[in-house]
């Protein structure tokens, strides 16, 4: 049982409405962290702006995106991102096998070197963010540009911030979206 009932659209404000207009128009749908996030509309715009720009273009592949976005959801055990992250993981092209490797990438051959430091960004960015070693930051360069480094800590943050939102109010998953 959700801690707060979302704010649906009846009961909302003006500035809400507008808000709940824009994201339903981009995504087609409007995710329940926003609607309980809209018990506090001055937060809700900047929320929602950021959500927008991480589900929108991006410099990273929707592959890599989601293998961020995936091993945060893993990493925090917030089961509904897990749950949604998954499937769109493997709608992205993630095997199974994958998926059930990344609790031992390094010792896994079916990640290449670069997908394994996407995967320890993930881990040292949660960890020890102001310890990260900068011969890391040279490999991660030598096969990602500074645009997709910063996308993908910032991705990290983001979906962290997302994930204890969801955790802490006891947000109702969204339904997961169809296989293909």
């Amino acid at each position: 049982m959700p801690r707060y009932l979302p704010v649906q659209i009846d009961a909302a404000n003006e500035p809400i409405k507008q808000v709940y207009a824009e994201v339903q128009q981009k995504l087609g749908h409007v995710p329940n962290f926003l609607k309980t996030v809209a018990h506090n509309d001055r937060i809700l715009k900047p929320m929602a702006d950021a959500f927008l720009s991480f589900v929108g273009e991006s410099s990273l592949s929707e592959k890599v995106r989601q293998l961020v976005i995936l091993r945060v959801c893993q990493l925090d055990k917030c089961k509904p991102t897990v749950d949604r992250h998954t499937l769109l993981a493997k709608q992205a092209g993630w095997s199974d096998d994958h998926l059930k490797a990344m609790d031992d990438y390094n010792q896994s051959e079916l990640f290449p070197y670069y997908e394994k430091e996407v995967l320890r960004l993930v881990e040292l960015v949660r960890s020890t963010p102001d310890e990260i070693p900068g011969d890391y930051w040279a490999q991660l360069d030598n096969h990602y540009t500074s645009d997709q480094i910063v996308e993908m800590v910032a991705l990290i943050g983001f979906m962290g911030m997302i994930n204890h939102l969801i955790m802490a109010l006891q947000i109702e998953p969204d339904p997961l979206p169809a296989a293909v």
